[in-house]
């Protein structure tokens, strides 16, 4: 028992300086998102909670790592609002990112290291076979391309030298898309599961 504790709290969640690289896979849980359309009431759009899944080539120095990502994220339509009326929808909207981020991680002597992160890019916001249900008009695809951030926490957990799984949470925003004539907000609370490989 003594040696299993030892292990487990003197594996540092960090490794020394170089390069790695990482996946990561979770919910997103995509905000109602503002529709304003030129000469009309707003609309809102609601989604069901999707997924997202990311991939990133990363370099640490001392506490700092500083990698590059490209991440996915889907969310199925809900429900359109518009002047108190409530409408059922079809269809999808995702973002497809590429964005430069940074990470501190508060090292200390456990296996455990929490961090905090941002980070900056861009990213192609679509709209995939989107209408009322049981319209008989034409399904809604647009995209647009957008300035991308997020910021974000979580904490390593270091099974060796090499691997750390990661546990995080990220907010990911995007400018106002501009699909069609309307400007569609598009942000996302998002929980994620990942994995490290340290060379």
């Amino acid at each position: 028992m003594s040696c299993v504790l030892a292990v487990f709290f003197t594996a540092q969640a960090y490794s020394a300086d170089g390069p790695y690289l990482s996946a990561n896979l979770g919910l997103a849980a995509l905000s109602d998102s503002d529709i304003t359309n030129p000469g009309e009431e707003s609309e809102e759009l609601s989604y069901d909670t999707g997924w997202t899944l990311g991939a990133a080539v990363g370099y640490r120095f001392n506490n700092v790592r500083v990698e590059g990502e490209l991440s996915y994220q889907k969310n199925d339509a809900d429900q359109l609002s518009q002047m108190g009326d409530i409408s059922d929808m079809k269809g999808d909207a995702t973002s497809t990112a590429l964005l430069v981020n940074g990470y501190y991680d508060f090292a200390n002597e456990s296996a455990f290291t929490p961090y905090i992160s941002a980070g900056l890019g861009y990213a192609k916001v679509e709209t995939n076979d989107m209408n009322v249900v049981g319209s008989s008009g034409s399904d809604f695809n647009e995209d647009d391309g957008v300035f991308a951030y997020q910021v974000g926490a979580g904490v390593g957990y270091a099974v060796n030298e090499n691997v750390t799984l990661d546990l995080k949470y990220r907010y990911f925003a995007t400018e106002d898309a501009e699909l069609d004539t309307s400007e569609v907000e598009f942000a996302s609370h998002n929980f994620l599961v990942g994995i490290r490989y340290n060379f």
